[in-house]
C-alpha cells in the first residue's frame, strides 16, 4: 500500500528512529522547530537540530514493494544476514510484533521461504520506511522505504 508522508511526519519519524526524545515537530515555510522531550541531552538536541535544520519540504510516498526487493537483493551476504537477524529478534519475531500494513504478506512470505528473507524484510521497510536507512546494528546498509513523490 502507497503512503503519502508530509516533510512534518517524515522528519519526526526520523528523528524518532534516531532515538531522539521529540514530542513533536512544526513547520514555517522551510523551517522546521522540533520540540524535544525533557529528557534529549544537548547533543541529541544539537542532531536533531542539524537535521532539521536541512530537511527537504518535499512530500514523500512508499517505494513500490520490488524497488525495495531489488535493492535489499543487491546488499551483501553480510548486511542482508544483519537484517534478517534483527527481523528475527524476540517472540515473536520482530517484524510481526505489530500488526502493520503487510504484516500478513511478510508472513506468507516469511512461511514459504523458512524464515526471513529479503522478500518479508520488503514488507516490513515499507511499512517503517527508516527502519533500513543507517540501522544500528549495520550502518552501512541504506534501503530507504520511502522516496519522493513524482512531480
Amino acid at each position: 500500500m502507497i503512503t503519502t508522508y508530509s516533510a512534518i511526519s517524515r522528519l519526526d519519524m526520523y528523528l524518532r528512529s534516531l532515538g531522539i526524545p521529540i514530542v513533536g515537530v512544526s513547520q514555517t515555510g522551510s523551517t522546521f522547530t522540533v520540540q524535544y522531550a525533557p529528557n534529549a541531552t544537548q547533543a541529541q538536541k544539537d542532531q536533531g537540530n542539524s537535521i532539521a535544520s536541512t530537511w527537504p519540504t518535499t512530500a514523500y510516498r512508499s517505494r513500490l514493494l520490488w524497488d525495495i526487493w531489488q535493492q535489499l537483493n543487491a546488499l551483501t551476504t553480510k548486511q542482508q544476514n544483519s537484517i534478517t537477524t534483527d527481523l528475527q529478534t524476540g517472540s515473536p519475531p520482530k517484524q510481526f510484533a505489530i500488526e502493520q500494513t503487510n504484516t500478513s504478506s511478510a508472513f506468507s512470505s516469511w512461511q514459504v521461504s523458512s524464515g526471513a528473507s529479503m522478500t518479508s524484510a520488503a514488507f516490513y521497510i515499507q511499512d517503517n520506511p527508516t527502519y533500513c536507512i543507517n540501522p544500528p546494528f549495520d550502518t552501512t546498509i541504506n534501503v530507504p522505504g520511502w522516496e519522493p513523490v513524482p512531480t
